[in-house]
């Protein structure tokens, strides 16, 4: 099993509401970027294109047991993951 998870995905067909797009609607009115947390954090954003060639490059790779697994849990919620990405 391969698993991928995104995170602040932006591009044409992007939903409005996303922050990239809030900070453009905002830059080009002339006002202020809202901050969260006193601008105490940071956001990567990936655009879609990346995320296709990314998706492309791992379709046809297996996933393989991990051998750093600890063989010893028998329990699956204590396992630290059967299996790794690359």
């Amino acid at each position: 099993m391969t698993g991928l998870r995104f995170f602040t995905v932006y591009g044409p067909w992007g939903r409005p509401g996303m922050a990239i797009f809030k900070f453009f609607r905002v830059m080009f009115e002339s006002k202020p970027i809202q901050m969260y947390k006193h601008g105490d954090m940071s956001r990567d954003f990936t655009y879609i294109d990346d995320i296709v060639e990314g998706i492309v490059c791992i379709a046809d790779m297996i996933p393989y047991p991990n051998p750093d697994r600890a063989a010893a849990i028998s329990r699956p919620g204590l396992s630290t993951a059967p299996l790794r990405a690359l």
